[in-house]
Formats: C-alpha cells, structure tokens, sequence
C-alpha cells in the first residue's frame, strides 16, 4: 500500500538536487576572450557532433566560461538549425514531401 508522504518525499528529493545544483560554480564569463553569439551559434549547430566526439575525445559539448546570455542564444539557435537541417536532409529518404 503506497503511503499518504510517497510523493512528498519526492518533491524533497528534488527540491534537495536542485539546491545542490544551484551551488555549481562557474568562472567568471567577464574575460575578453570569451566566447560570444557567434562561438555559441557553431557550438550549437555542431553539439551532436561533439557529443559523440565527447566519448571517446576530450572535447567539450559547451564552452565554459562564456559571455552569457547571447552566447546561450546563439547555442539555442545552432542546435535548433542542426536538428533542422537533418530533418529536412531526412525528410525526402523517408518519404515525405516539401509542400
């Protein structure tokens, strides 16, 4: 018989991760040489990529540190670019149709 507390204890679970993950620190992304828009749009478009590279490379998905906002608004828009374009590279193969 589940207990009344089951969820409960969940949601302190949880509640306890993400304060554990809210104490993660990054360096500071004020440098001169930190990567931008630009830098995060091709991180973005090339991610898959990086991530199968990651298993077995030292390489790195997502550059830390960075200059914020616009660098993970280019990322955003670069992975959203990349899983476009295999979609409409795959889209004919499986039969679909441009319309």
């Amino acid at each position: 018989m589940k207990s009344a507390l089951q969820p409960l204890k969940y949601a302190f679970l949880g509640m306890g991760f993400a304060l554990l993950a809210g104490c993660a620190a990054q360096p500071a992304g004020d440098t001169i040489d930190a990567p931008g828009f630009f830098m995060g749009l091709f991180h973005g478009f090339f991610a898959l990529i990086s991530l199968i590279g990651s298993i077995i490379l030292p390489v790195y998905v997502y550059a830390v540190p960075n200059s914020g906002f616009w660098y993970d608004a280019g990322f955003l828009l670069g992975f959203a670019l990349s899983l476009l374009t295999i979609v409409l590279a795959l889209l004919p193969r499986i039969g679909g149709y441009f319309s």
